[in-house]
């Protein structure tokens, strides 16, 4: 394993490890997954709140886990001492973006998806190209008013 890696998985190992001390295994996943969020879901569910939003409610509900971590980008599954994570697309993250600012999730089916960089697989230093080489920004842009960015020192 690379140094690269290890740092990688560490990093993302010691995120999930805040909320759930007893995980020591972070893994990618392997597939999409799709998740059924109900209107029961939206109503025991906490604005702002990584653990509780909506969509951690309905997946820890439908695939019977210990826990779930949503953010607005990745999304991390928990089954006893091993976290698998995924990405969560741009349909997914604005319905969390809006839960979170005081708006109801609307029931439906949503998807989480397997990461298009696997752990270790980041930007190198100065890489700014996004997919088809198109440069980033460096600007960016911080969406307020809803959970905090996980590994974020405020967290």
């Amino acid at each position: 394993m690379t140094t690269r890696k290890k740092t990688a998985v560490s990093r993302a190992l010691s995120v999930v490890k805040k909320y759930f001390p007893e995980v020591n295994k972070v893994v990618d996943a392997t597939a999409n997954m799709n998740v059924e969020v109900t209107a029961a879901d939206d109503r025991i569910a906490t604005k702002k709140a990584h653990k509780g939003c909506a969509m951690a409610v309905a997946c820890k509900r439908e695939l019977n886990l210990d826990g779930v971590i949503i953010s607005v980008k990745t999304a991390y599954m928990i089954k006893g001492k091993k976290a698998i994570r995924f990405s969560v697309p741009e349909r997914t993250s604005r319905e969390v973006i809006s839960f979170d600012r005081g708006g109801h999730f609307e029931s439906g089916e949503y998807k989480l998806t397997k990461p298009t960089r696997k752990l270790g697989e980041g930007l190198r230093h100065g890489d700014h190209s996004g997919p088809g080489g198109h440069t980033k920004s460096k600007d960016h842009v911080l969406t307020k008013n809803i959970r905090t960015v996980l590994g974020s020192e405020v967290e």
